[in-house]
């Protein structure tokens, strides 16, 4: 699940939760130059492409970041 209220996927259940943006914009920002727009939303795509590659036992909360290496932080 990809959401900027990733607290409600948690509380779902839902094993993997991708922080997004706004909850208009989970996945970028019209705000940002079209540029940095595209970076912003390609970081949270790629995330998501990773938290699925992930295994989890628990409800896990991905953060987009710079880098692609970042741990997940397991939700207790």
């Amino acid at each position: 699940m990809i959401g900027a209220l990733p607290a409600i996927g948690i509380a779902a259940n839902a094993s993997r939760v991708v922080r997004g943006v706004k909850v208009q914009h989970p996945c970028g920002d019209p705000k940002l130059p079209e540029e940095a727009d595209r970076e912003l939303s390609l970081n949270i795509v790629m995330t998501a492409l990773r938290a699925l590659q992930t295994p989890v036992t628990e409800p896990t909360l991905f953060e987009p970041s710079e880098s692609p290496l970042q741990e997940p932080v397991h939700a207790s």
